[in-house]
């Protein structure tokens, strides 16, 4: 039994064991079955979606078909695109090409250009210089070609109006002057001077004094002066409309006066060599006043701003005090005063040995030697132009500048008796009777007489305007010399009465030299 409990149980354990494994085994195949069918189900919906896949695949494919042929299409669109793009970048090169060779032609065009302008611009400035030079070369060409016509119209109206025709003389002479002053020439010039003074009627004598003239001054604010001889007479003159109305204040043959000076009192004052001095007072009352202890005085110089004149002597010299008429004061020299003159407003004092001696005062004298030889006779200094003159008894005149150059002028053939300056030139008086004047900013200082007399020429002055040079001399005359030029060419225009006909213009002025009139019709 228990065997068979045993086997039964087995048995019954077999086929629990068997049922629980068919069961197991269909309970799996039945999960197996269940998972195909679900896997068949998942499959066939895969399947529709694979066939839909496939359909939309395949519309897709048909799109990227049509798209790809699109594509296609417009590749070639771009390759034909970028084929004329290319040939566009090439056309566009080459004519960058050909606008850069343009560019540089035009560049190399306009550099030409701009070289043949400033080539032209150039040549046209040397075009401009060498006219200019041309036209200031026949300007110099003329310039001197006309002042060379003035000489010769000056020489020869002073030759035509000496020999009696004065009327053709005066309008060769104004002629002269006009192409001498238009074109810068030297109306001072030898040739062209005289002629204007004496067709100008610049020189008048008046025979006054008996005897030789020693001295001429000028009352300082009128056209009034006073004039002294060797026989011991005093004039006084007044000019008045060209007529000289002389007066004798004073005549007395045991003086022998030497120098003359008008103070700004309106007094004169005369040094004799006898060692007097005589005073005219304004109502031409006269005061005789004794000089003692003087050696043959001959100079007055006024000193200390005119209030004071100074009295030289061979040996000594006094001071007079012009406010009371009395010598306030005198000394001795230890040298011999051969001649007299002024330097920086200073009496200067020469002596014989070559020594001069500037008065600063009364005690005290600067001695100097003399910068040249010989006897100097006459002295004049010009502050304003730094020269100083020195006439020596031979006739010769050293002119010497601030720089000590000395030039040597020779014109005058005897003793230099006074000489002035009046700016830069220098007038002169001799024994030899010349009256010259000497333009001393000349390269070549050469003399111009303005006049010549047959007897010594002891004096000269200027008027107060500077207009006339007055001189005296040996035999008693006093003359009158005209040296302003605006005087002159008044004078020259008024004698003019007439135009030079052709003839006469042909003759003395020349054919080539277009005609002027001389005279101007007023009522043109």
């Amino acid at each position: 039994m228990n065997r068979k409990n045993v086997v039964i149980g087995c048995m019954g354990i077999l086929l629990l064991a068997s049922t629980t494994a068919g069961f197991l085994v269909w309970r799996t195949y039945s999960n197996r079955n269940k998972e195909l069918e679900e896997q068949l189900s998942r499959l066939q919906e895969q399947e529709n979606y694979s066939v839909v896949d496939r359909m939309v695949s395949k519309q897709m494919e048909e799109i990227a078909y049509s798209q790809q042929q699109l594509s296609d299409e417009r590749s070639q669109e771009a390759i034909r695109q970028k084929e004329i793009a290319e040939e566009m970048t090439v056309r566009s090169e080459t004519e960058r090409q050909n606008a850069i060779r343009a560019q540089a032609a035009a560049e190399a065009s306009a550099q030409e250009a701009l070289e043949s302008a400033q080539m032209a611009e150039q040549q046209k400035k040397e075009a401009i210089v060498q006219r200019s030079h041309a036209e200031h070369a026949r300007q110099v060409a003329d310039t001197l070609n006309y002042r060379s016509l003035g000489r010769t119209l000056g020489t020869q109206s002073y030759a035509i109006y000496r020999s009696g025709d004065r009327e053709l003389g005066n309008l060769l002479a104004y002629a002269s002057y006009l192409y001498t002053k238009e074109y810068g020439g030297d109306l001072y010039g030898s040739s062209v001077f005289p002629a204007l003074t004496q067709s100008a009627g610049g020189k008048t004598d008046w025979n006054i004094h008996h005897g030789s003239i020693s001295d001429i001054d000028f009352m300082p604010d009128a056209d009034r002066l006073f004039s002294v001889s060797l026989y011991g007479e005093i004039y006084h003159h007044e000019l008045k409309g060209g007529t000289l109305n002389s007066k004798r204040v004073f005549s007395d043959k045991q003086y022998r006066f030497r120098d003359a000076f008008a103070s700004t009192t309106g007094k004169g004052y005369f040094v004799s060599y006898t060692g007097h001095l005589v005073i005219v007072r304004q109502d031409y009352s006269t005061m005789v006043v004794e000089l003692p202890g003087l050696t043959r005085p001959f100079k007055l110089e006024a000193v200390n701003d005119g209030r004071q004149l100074l009295i030289v002597g061979e040996r000594n010299m006094a001071l007079l005090d012009i406010a009371t008429d009395r010598v306030i004061s005198s000394r001795q020299l230890s040298f011999n005063v051969a001649c007299c003159g002024r330097r920086d407003y200073k009496p200067l004092l020469f002596d014989s040995n070559g020594r001069m001696h500037l008065v600063n005062d009364m005690d005290h004298l600067t001695d100097e030697k003399v910068p040249v030889a010989g006897k100097v006779t006459s002295f004049a200094s010009s502050k304003n132009v730094n020269l100083t003159a020195y006439g020596m008894s031979d006739g010769t005149i050293y002119l010497v500048d601030d720089g000590g150059k000395v030039n040597k002028l020779v014109g005058h053939l005897s003793r230099v008796t006074k000489m002035k300056f009046n700016g830069r030139r220098l007038y002169s008086s001799s024994y030899d009777g010349k009256l010259l004047f000497w333009m001393t900013s000349d390269s070549q200082i050469k003399p111009i007489t303005l006049f010549q007399t047959g007897s010594w020429l002891t004096c000269f002055t200027f008027d107060n305007r500077k207009e006339f040079i007055w001189a005296g001399g040996l035999n008693g005359n006093i003359s009158q010399y005209l040296i302003s030029l605006p005087l002159i060419a008044q004078r020259l225009k008024g004698n003019v009465n007439r135009n030079l006909t052709k003839e006469e213009w042909d003759h003395y002025v020349g054919k080539g030299i277009p005609y002027r009139e001389l005279k101007v019709n007023s009522e043109k």
